[in-house]
Order: C-alpha cells, then sequence, then structure tokens
C-alpha cells in the first residue's frame, strides 16, 4: 500500500455486505460515490479542507430525520470543512489516511505469497493472510512498480478493494448550482 501512497493518486472501488463507494482519491482530494443499502447514496468532492455532498432522496431523508431540520436537500450541494463534524464523517469514506499514512504488514505477520495470477487483466501476485478461519488475499502488481491492485476478504470487518488509475488526476473542483452551508452537527 506504500506504494499506492507514493503514485499520489488512484481510483478505487470498494464492497462490502451493504455498502460500495467509487473513488479518485489523492491526500488532497476526493471525488465519487458512496452508497450505503438501506440507506441511500450520496455524491462526495473534497479539495483540501472544503467537502461537499450532494445525497439521494433517501439518504437525504435519513440525514433529514436524524438532524431535526432540513439540512440536505437532492437539488443542492451541502458544503462545509473539516471541522464540521457532519462534513468530516462523510468525507471519512474517502479515508486519505491512506495516502500519509499507508498500511504496511508489521515484522510479526505471517503472510504466505501465491503464485503470479491475473486480476482485471493485469498480472499480479497474491499475498495470503490467514488467521483463525478466517482470510485475506493482496494482489499485489508482478510487472512495473509493486502496486496493491486487489483486496478479497472473507472478514466481515473488512472489506473488498479494488485499485488501479495510479498517479491519475483525480480533477476535484468545487460542484456549480446551489451549494448550502452544512448544519453545525
Amino acid at each position: 500500500m506504500k506504494t499506492n501512497a507514493e503514485s499520489g493518486s488512484f481510483h478505487e472501488k470498494m464492497e462490502r455486505t451493504g455498502t460500495k463507494s467509487d473513488l479518485r482519491l489523492s491526500a488532497t482530494e476526493c471525488v465519487g460515490t458512496v452508497d450505503i443499502s438501506e440507506k441511500g447514496s450520496f455524491e462526495i468532492i473534497r479539495k483540501g479542507n472544503d467537502i461537499w455532498a450532494k445525497p439521494d432522496s433517501a439518504f437525504a431523508e435519513g440525514m433529514n430525520s436524524a438532524l431535526g431540520e432540513n439540512a440536505f436537500s437532492t437539488e443542492k450541494w451541502t458544503h462545509g470543512t473539516s471541522s464540521n463534524a457532519l462534513m468530516a464523517k462523510l468525507a471519512s469514506w474517502c479515508h486519505q489516511e491512506q495516502l500519509s499514512a499507508p498500511d504496511t504488514l508489521d515484522a510479526g505477520s505471517k503472510a504466505a505469497k501465491g503464485k503470479v495470477t491475473t486480476v482485471d487483466g493485469q498480472q499480479a501476485v497474491p499475498v495470503v493472510l490467514t488467521e483463525k478461519g478466517e482470510s485475506v488475499t493482496w494482489y499485489v502488481a508482478a510487472t512495473g512498480k509493486p502496486y496493491f491492485i486487489k483486496q478479497d476478504s472473507t472478514r466481515d470487518d473488512m472489506q473488498d478493494l479494488t485499485d488501479s488509475d495510479f498517479g491519475g488526476a483525480v480533477g476535484a473542483k468545487a460542484p456549480s448550482g446551489v451549494v448550502v452551508e452544512a448544519p453545525v452537527a
């Protein structure tokens, strides 16, 4: 994952039970969508300290009910900064810490390296960690830079990930249209 961070940016697709996201990430930018089963979805843009979110109707209804006010609308972008707890929570889906402090295996980790395989048309080396009947497999690019390109997990607390488009522009910019300020949560 350190090599991914060193690329400066990448495209990440995440899926776990009831949740999906499709995000372009860098240390200072994030653009994409998050879909939470039965709660709805939202678009997210983060550029520096500024965060914008635009929900679908189900997500807006749930947020407005929880807040006790009509702060979110499908017609408007809601804006705040990372100092606003509500906006910071929405932006946490961007988990940009993986660019500033990427995960690494510690010396005590037991990992088994598998044989080269193909993942989404790319040659990759699987690295498997197994513990207590559960496993996670990380696929690392076999050619070029050793980018982490996929994670498959049987653990309930871990998601499946696919990373691609390393070093590409994220393209975050303030949205056009009506923008309202986020409520203080």
